[in-house]
């Protein structure tokens, strides 16, 4: 079993309109709601990929019913902590021509107690799994050692961790020695105030990483190549050339194809491929996390990935 961990979950809302205009009245010609998240985008393309998946984390009040009652409606199996503040929601605005506006409410407040029994949760588990990934922001600082607490107890462990998040919690976790990291490239500058504009720049981020005991990196940037490493050596990575439609949630179904390869006993390389694809694949699509094994298998051929 593969649990995902999301602290931020949110009532992803998509509104498409023909135009929008500052201070105008605009009539929607379509809505669509999903359980948004970074782990729940995790689980929700494992599950389509045929992996056994649990999503956990914080969801409350009336939008944490809504997201439960749409990840059981997707038949997402699910297990989270509910707390006493709002779950946020977001509101994504698609104009006819693509341009796509978001705007996100602040997040919902944790405490101590509830922080408490979310690690508890993981913990219990983790027992059961063989990958526990840790996904997306911290939503308030009582939460932002949840991570860390996940990834120490399971350094080196059969259990296999998987570290995707930014700022504060993973200033936290950084030295916590995650089988994966996956950041991307905004959020390691903007997490560590450096700039990436250069091979060697990479190279020197992927270093750093090796240092800190990571056994796999990989940092995407978009459409761009992406560039990995683990102590075997660096490769960059490059995607396939796809119309993009709605890069949501690549990031998220890059580690779904990075875990359903290891979990079929492929090597990093064919790992990386793979999840490259996975998130090429969603890019190309409008709903977010929802590729079929065979397109990511289809546009898996047309990954080309060099040692550095």
């Amino acid at each position: 079993m593969i649990t995902t961990v999301t602290l931020n979950t949110m009532v992803d809302k998509i509104v498409c309109v023909s135009r929008l205009r500052k201070g105008k009245i605009e009539r929607a010609h379509r809505v669509d709601m999903i359980a948004g998240g970074k782990g729940v985008n995790v689980s929700r393309q494992l599950q389509l990929l045929g992996c056994d998946t649990i999503a956990t984390g914080f969801y409350g009040g009336e939008t944490g019913m809504i997201i439960s009652r749409l990840l059981t409606g997707e038949g997402i199996r699910h297990d989270f902590v509910t707390v006493d503040s709002m779950t946020r929601e977001g509101v994504t605005y698609r104009e006819s021509e693509g341009t796509i506006t978001a705007v996100f409410e602040p997040p919902h407040t944790v405490s101590r107690v509830e922080a408490a029994e979310l690690t508890r949760k993981c913990m219990q588990l983790a027992e059961q799994s063989t990958w526990i990934t840790c996904n997306g922001s911290s939503p308030h600082r009582n939460a932002n050692r949840i991570y860390r607490d996940i990834l120490v107890k399971h350094a080196r462990t059969k259990v296999r961790t998987v570290l995707d998040t930014y700022g504060e919690s993973l200033r936290l976790s950084i030295d916590t020695k995650p089988h994966l990291f996956k950041p991307n490239k905004q959020e390691y500058e903007k997490t560590f105030n450096v700039v990436l504009d250069s091979e060697k720049s990479y190279r020197d981020a992927l270093d750093e990483c090796l240092k800190q005991g990571i056994e796999c990196t990989i940092i995407t940037n978009g459409e761009h190549p992406v560039y990995a490493a683990t102590p075997e050596g660096h490769w960059i990575v490059y995607p396939p050339d796809v119309k993009t439609v709605n890069a949501t949630g690549s990031g998220d179904a890059l580690i779904a194809g990075y875990i359903y390869a290891s979990e079929n006993n492929k090597s990093f390389e064919e790992c990386t491929i793979t999840g490259v694809a996975a998130g090429a694949a969603n890019a190309q699509q409008w709903q977010v996390a929802k590729s079929s094994l065979e397109e990511i298998l289809r546009l898996k051929e047309q990954v080309t990935i060099r040692k550095l």
